[in-house]
């Protein structure tokens, strides 16, 4: 299994800053700013969590500002090949929706 944790920590910085300008530039800097502030947890900690919980493999990750907090969006196939999509609040690593369905596979199942 591959070793992520570092890359992991920084992940959250660099979701943010896949927009272009000025824009980018506040978006990342307020994704660093609230890391740094304890504002959120590392990323790591809510992959961890939901390794834990759903085992699996992540796919996806993405960090996102809503008007009543960040939440961290997670993608990820558990073991029986459903793709997860989890919602985690950045703040508290609360896993606020669950979505799932089974992957498709070419011969109709």
């Amino acid at each position: 299994m591959m070793r992520t944790g570092p890359a992991l920590l920084l992940l959250p910085i660099l979701l943010f800053a896949a927009g272009t300008g000025a824009h980018a530039d506040d978006d990342h800097e307020r994704a660093r700013s609230a890391l740094r502030e304890g504002r959120i947890l590392p990323l790591e900690r809510i992959v961890e969590s939901a390794k834990q919980q759903f085992g699996g493999d992540v796919l996806d990750v993405d960090l996102e500002d809503e008007e009543d907090g960040f939440r961290y969006e997670l993608k990820l196939i558990a073991p029986d090949g459903r793709i997860l999509k989890l919602d985690y609040d950045a703040a508290t690593g609360e896993l606020l929706r669950t979505r799932g369905r089974h992957r498709s596979h070419g011969d109709g199942r």
